[in-house]
């Protein structure tokens, strides 16, 4: 009955992704329907395994006894889960403790971490209480106005959370890593939630600086002689420019939809859990 549970998830998982890749129009604006074609397919793996291990393989359901094979491959599908999650926050800290050495600085007020590169870059970076990184590229690139307005982007990020929300988010993409349009729907994520950053940061400053500042880094990038190699995450890369300009320049305030209740649906990833009461250990 456990084989049949794994069977059954497995199924869930690779349909909805099959599934995602014919409704891409109806999704790539919807971040909650993202966001649950995204995680719902591996956390339902993840909580099957887990109800498993808790069962144990003695006793029966239905009639049908438990096996060894089903409970073995749950313990073996949690190591590998576990070990994926101590190596990411591995990463994060070893990144964050390197960031630590870099000077501090600021500008009107706002206080950042100085990278010292000529390749133009700003993100946040952290857990829950990110920091502002900007480059020494960046700030000679572009003028204050236009500084400002990459930086109002980057508070927005880290208003809404977004660098610990991603860190999850890429634990998840880690562990799904065989399922179907896992980086699709990875890289719309992402761009969502740059979408929504600019908004809530034309908000506080011109939108227009925002879009020729995206123009400006995106176009010194492509006449770089060499790439980044600091080893993180630049989102200047296959940013998807043209959707963020149209994004600022919409007549429309939210051209993105948030659709937070479309992540009810993940309540079900607690649907292995149902046949915990079914099972008998004896």
């Amino acid at each position: 009955m456990h084989l049949l549970l794994i069977f059954t998830s497995l199924l869930l998982a690779y349909g909805l992704r099959i599934l995602s890749q014919f409704i891409s129009k109806k999704y790539k604006q919807k971040w909650g329907l993202s966001l649950f074609l995204f995680a719902f397919p591996t956390l339902i793996l993840l909580m099957t395994c887990i109800a498993i291990i808790c069962m144990g393989y003695q006793g029966e359901m239905w009639g049908i006894k438990a096996s060894k094979l089903s409970y073995y491959l749950s313990i073996s599908f949690l190591i590998y889960a576990l070990f994926t999650l101590v190596k990411n926050t591995l990463d994060h800290l070893k990144t964050w403790s390197i960031l630590q050495q870099c000077s501090e600085q600021k500008i009107n007020n706002y206080q950042f971490k100085l990278l010292e590169t000529d390749f133009p870059y700003a993100a946040q970076i952290g857990f829950w209480n990110s920091q502002l990184v900007l480059s020494q590229g960046l700030i000679k690139l572009l003028s204050q106005e236009h500084l400002l307005a990459v930086i109002a982007h980057e508070s927005a990020h880290k208003k809404c959370r977004d660098p610990f929300l991603f860190f999850w988010l890429f634990y998840l993409k880690k562990l799904g890593f065989c399922l179907p349009n896992n980086e699709q729907l990875w890289d719309n994520l992402i761009l969502l939630r740059e979408l929504r950053a600019d908004q809530i940061a034309a908000k506080k400053v011109d939108y227009l600086l925002i879009a020729e500042s995206l123009i400006q880094v995106t176009s010194s990038i492509m006449t770089l002689p060499s790439e980044f190699n600091h080893n993180l995450q630049c989102t200047f890369y296959d940013n998807r420019l043209q959707a963020r300009i149209d994004n600022l320049m919409a007549e429309k305030e939210d051209l993105v939809n948030n659709n937070y209740l479309e992540i009810i649906w993940l309540l079900f990833i607690f649907i292995p859990w149902l046949f915990f009461p079914f099972h008998n250990p004896c």
